[in-house]
Formats: structure tokens, sequence, C-alpha cells
């Protein structure tokens, strides 16, 4: 078999086979050492994943006395565990780390990662082998003319050691790049290729594909075509819908390959996926513009308060002052957040972390927040856990983050509704966690807002039209609070029933 998950937890090893079937990976689950002593001994895997549990010591030093194993010595060991066991894990000999909860997306481009090249080192070897063959041909051949037969095995020899060296860089490259044919047949592919647009293609060396390539702008299509036609090479940025509705936003070359006659052989297409860039750079525009224009909008009252203010009668002016403060208070609000996200972004805010209790940190929050709550007709409850272990952490900064769900929990909870605050003890492969829930009976948050709450200056369409106060930079704080803790927050939600965000903190020792 060759990748085998090696985990006590059925459970666990049962979710890990499912996400790599899905990519047609074969898997096996074994959940003892001994098990997997026992299923390598004529045939060891390429790939072995294990997920880290206490006791640490324990399970590290098998960790050494596996990867010192000689039937593994070509077994990729991937670990999973909690970010702060990375450094121990790579001590103890793991070719690589993965940090528990696992993400499905990066878990299986590490796993295809090895297989891939324990594929390449075996077509490697494969070729090494049949290159010695035919030197050892040529040895046993009486011919009379020795001489010219050594040169021609020596450069077989050396065309054999050029073209691996070039298949190697090809595979290894992360740009795809394809060689097609004047009629559109593919000729070649590399394994970048295959994975970021043949997998949605279903298509392979030797079939035919699309040519020219088809974008969704029919002038840059025309472009291209004219190019092509005049045997020019061509480059730009495009977007192109597939066969199964997949959208990629790619940086393409095409270049035209000729032989050494000067005929046309064919084109040789890179192309780079570029979706990771446009979306930062859409985001630095969105961020800046979101910035002018909530910066805006209070200064604008601001200007019109202050004229107001001084053309008002006497009778009239509390009301304008109590808009003009409340403006106010929003624009120093804004640029608080904004410096307080600087901070956190820049690494200026330490963290001062502590022996915690979250139950009390849960009871401090109710005592904070309780009267917001009790003003809005919303009941706030927690529930303790008198058995949790300390944790370490910064007081004052969980309590931040925390407040930010709370108090968001209390914008969109209608009167008569309810949340509960409690921390609750969770496990997952590798290793164990302390959360903070916060639960409320509010609006609930639509699926399609849902990828973007944590991003700056977002706010949902039912935040903007309740007219709700914020600035859309509190989710963003509280994210980055806790991935300075080495945590994450995770959201669960449905329209008109409400929501649940959980802080992830990992357990690194009971206190």
């Amino acid at each position: 078999m060759s990748v085998i998950i090696l985990d006590k937890d059925r459970t666990v090893g049962d979710w890990l086979l499912k996400q790599l079937d899905q990519i047609h990976i074969s898997a096996k689950w074994l959940p003892t050492a001994t098990d997997l002593l026992a299923e390598s001994e004529h045939d060891a895997p390429i790939v072995c994943l294990v997920a880290l549990r206490q006791p640490l010591a324990q399970a590290l030093t098998l960790i050494t006395d596996l990867t010192q194993e000689p039937r593994f010595a070509k077994t990729a060991f991937i670990l999973m565990g909690p970010d702060h066991y990375k450094h121990a894990a790579f001590k103890a000999g793991a070719d690589d780390y993965l940090t528990t909860p696992p993400d499905v997306i990066e878990l299986r481009k590490r796993i295809r990662l090895y297989l891939d090249r324990a594929a390449l080192e075996a077509r490697v070897i494969t070729e090494t082998r049949i290159t010695q063959e035919m030197d050892a041909i040529s040895d046993i051949l009486n011919l009379t003319d020795t001489s010219r037969q050594t040169s021609l095995f020596e450069h077989i020899t050396a065309l054999t050691r050029e073209r691996n060296q070039y298949e190697m860089i090809l595979a290894y490259t992360a740009e795809a790049i394809s060689f097609v044919a004047l009629d559109g047949t593919l000729l070649y592919a590399n394994p970048t290729w295959e994975a970021l647009i043949g997998s949605h293609l279903n298509a392979r060396a030797g079939e035919r594909i699309a040519w020219p390539p088809i974008t969704n702008s029919p002038t840059v299509n025309q472009s291209i075509a004219n190019a092509i036609e005049r045997e020019l090479p061509w480059q730009g940025e495009v977007d192109i819908e597939l066969p199964d509705n997949a959208q990629l936003h790619l940086a393409m070359n095409i270049q035209p390959a000729f032989h050494a006659n000067n005929k046309l052989a064919g084109f040789v297409i890179t192309q780079q996926n570029i979706a990771e860039r446009r979306a930062l750079e859409a985001a630095k525009a969105r961020f800046f513009s979101e910035i002018a224009y909530e910066m805006r909008t209070p200064v604008t009252n601001l200007k019109m308060r202050q004229y107001l203010l001084s053309q008002a009668p006497a009778d009239q002016r509390a009301q304008h002052l109590h808009i003009l403060e409340r403006d106010t208070e929003h624009l120093v609000q804004l640029v608080e957040s904004m410096l307080e996200l600087s901070r956190l972004d820049t690494g200026t805010t330490e963290l001062n972390c502590q022996p915690i209790d979250l139950n009390r940190v849960v009871s401090e929050a109710l005592i904070r927040y309780g009267p917001s709550a009790e003003n809005k007709g919303v009941t706030l409850t927690i529930e303790r856990d008198e058995s949790l272990p300390s944790i370490d952490a910064d007081p004052v900064q969980l309590a931040r983050a925390l407040g930010i769900l709370i108090d968001n929990a209390i914008q969109h909870t209608p009167a008569n509704g309810h949340i509960l605050i409690r921390p609750v003890p969770e496990a997952w492969s590798g290793g164990s966690f302390l959360t903070l829930q916060v639960t409320d009976t509010g609006t609930g948050i639509t699926l399609d807002a849902q990828p973007y709450i944590f991003d700056r200056f977002f706010r949902g369409a039912y935040t903007i039209e309740a007219g709700i106060q914020g600035t859309g930079l509190g989710l963003s704080i509280a994210q980055e609070i806790v991935t300075r803790h080495n945590g994450h927050i995770t959201v669960e939600s449905e329209v008109d029933r409400g929501s649940t965000f959980t802080i992830w903190l990992p357990l690194e020792v009971a206190g």
C-alpha cells in the first residue's frame, strides 16, 4: 500500500481515508506501530501519515525508531499535530508536518507530492538501469571499431542523463508547462499542468484539447489566434472557465517551437495560477477603497453637524451635539481599530502569556457584557467546566477577542434572544484543544457571506440594512489575536437560527 495512516483513532483514520479516496489515492488505516511493521515487512509504504498524541515523548521516540528502521529508508513520514509540536517532530525524524486540524487541500497536495516524487525516482532508476544494461551490451559486442562503439554509448548515456535532468526540472517547477502540436494534440504536460488544468479537462498526453486556447474574453481569443496563425509569441493574463465550471485566473505565455529546419513543430505554453495574487491585489484595492469610504462618511457627517450646530437655535443644539458625539466616537473607533490591526500585523503588540483559567475568562465576560445584553432584552448566560486545565494565553488579548465575538452576538440577536458562552475541551487528531464558544439565536450569516466575515471592513448585507454600528474590523482583530496564540476561529451559522463562533486554542500541557 502506497499510503499508510497510523492512528489509534479509527474515526480520524476513516476521515483521512475518505479525503484521499476523493482524489483517487488508495490508503490503509493501521492502529499501531506493530501493525505497520507487519504490513511493511515486504513492501514499505511511500507515505506514512502519523497523528501525534500524548504522551508526546513516547510518540516522538516511536517516530525516531521507525525512521531509523532500514525498511522505511524511502518512506516519507508526515506527522500531524499542534503547531508547537512541529520543531520536536522534525527533530525526531519527520519528513513533513501538518498542523491540526489539517487543511484538506494542503493534506492532499503534500501526499500527492511525495507520491509523484517517488514515481519520478522510480522512473529515473529504471532508465539508469537500462543505460547500464546498454553499456554492458557494448562490452559484450565484439565490434571492430571499439572507439566508435564506446563513443556511441557514451553519447546515449549523456543524452539519457540530460533528459532525466530536464524531466526533473519540468516535474518540480511551479509553472504548468505543456507542448501542443499544430492540430491541438497535447504532446506533453508536466505534473503541474495536470493538477491545474488537466484534472478539469480530463485530458492526457496524446489527446486533443481546445486549440487555440479559449478564454472568457473574445478579444483575447482573437489576439491569441492571430499570434498562433502568424507563428508569433503571445503572453498575458487570462480568465478561463473549464468544462466542469471551474474558474481559472492564469498568466499565460505561448511560444512557437521550431525544428532545426525552421519548420514549426508546435507551441510551448507556460501557465501560472495567479488567483491568489489577484485576490491579494483586490483585497488591497478594497482595503484602501473601504478606508476612504469609512473615513469619508463620518468626516462628512462631522462637517455637516458642525454647520447645522452653528445655525441651529438653542433648543435644537443638544440633538446635534448628541449626533456629533456619536459620529466622533465612530471615527475614533475606526482609527483605533486600524491602529490595533497594524500593531498586530507588525508584531509590535507583545503577548504576555501566562496560565489562565477559561472559566474565569467567561465569568468576567458575563460581568462586562451582561448589562449591554440586558439593555437589548437579550439573555446572556455562561457554562463553566471546573475540570478544565489552565492554558497559556495572554488574558487581556484573549478577553479582547472573546469580547468582540460577544459584542457581535449581542448586536445581531433580537430582543428575547439568547447568547451562551462556554469553554469546551475538544480533541482532534494529533492534539487537544480548549475552545471558547459563543452561541447566539440571532439573525445568522448567509452561506455566501461566511467566507468573507474575517475580511477587513467586510460587513454583511443585514448589518448594513439594519443600521448596526461597527467598523467591519472586529472579527479581523479577533482572528489576528487568536492566530498569534497558534489558534484559529471557526463559525457555524444558519440564517434566522443563529451562529456559533469557536476560538480554538491548542492545549500543550495542563496547568
